[in-house]
């Protein structure tokens, strides 16, 4: 038994967060540290992403959320760097609707954020890998692209705005908020896992991140594997969630 099999036997002992929620870093900053272009970054980023998401199956993980191209980056990063991530984005949808755990899995693929801010052919694979699972309910694997946390706010307080004016609510909770926000069908994140060194959310689920366990890894996200998804569960599953009581 290899020490990945070890780590899941531990994890099989004690209770399986339902929804997990990773903020994918240190792309560029593992190209950099390794005197590779960036483009093998994202490239390894991309490739690493195949191994975690069986460590989620493995462990029966029904929800994994993935930040995966903030909004602000969106505008930042140069036209050379930006055309490439569309490439892997197109080719990674590419693959998801052709990838044989999916259906077997039944994985339903959702994307939250400003798709129409991205080119029309990555729209369009995407827009097919939903289509193609939106009847699958066994797993979900949602994309955070184009996303902020703040617009995820200001996108639904606009819903509600409409609704009031038209007269079918009459006052506002979080429930109503929750409603209207991405993330609307699924309960908040259990755990929240941040690779890449830095100590903060970065406006990732910020009205869902309330009373998420935050498990920050000092491995850029091409050097996390299995294993060390692995020891976040188990970290997450020695804590005792108080939800501010």
């Amino acid at each position: 038994m290899d020490q990945y099999q070890r780590l899941l036997k531990k994890i099989k002992n004690g209770k399986i967060p339902e929804h997990v929620a990773i903020i994918m870093d240190g792309n560029r900053r593992w190209a950099k540290e390794h005197n590779l272009p960036q483009e093998i970054g994202h490239r390894k980023g991309k490739d690493n992403l195949e191994n975690i998401l069986q460590a989620a199956f493995d462990i029966g993980i029904r929800i994994l959320t993935l930040y995966s191209l903030s909004l602000y980056n969106l505008y930042r990063r140069p036209k050379e760097e930006f055309n490439y991530l569309m490439k892997l984005f197109k080719e990674g949808f590419e693959q998801i609707v052709n990838d044989k755990r999916i259906k077997e899995n039944k994985v339903r693929i959702n994307v939250f954020g400003k798709i129409e801010l991205l080119p029309a052919n990555v729209r369009k694979v995407i827009k097919k890998a939903v289509s193609r699972t939106k009847n699958y309910t066994n797993y979900f694997l949602n994309f955070c692209i184009a996303y902020d946390g703040r617009e995820e706010i200001v996108n639904a307080v606009e819903k509600i705005c409409k609704l009031y004016k038209e007269g079918k609510i009459k006052y506002i909770d979080e429930d109503l908020i929750k409603s209207a926000i991405y993330t609307c069908d699924f309960p908040a994140p259990d755990l929240i896992i941040r690779t890449g060194k830095e100590k903060r959310l970065s406006g990732f689920l910020l009205w869902d991140s309330s009373y998420s366990e935050i498990f920050f890894s000092n491995k850029y996200w091409p050097d996390f594997k299995k294993e060390d998804f692995a020891r976040a569960i188990l970290d997450f599953q020695k804590r005792e969630r108080r939800f501010g009581k």
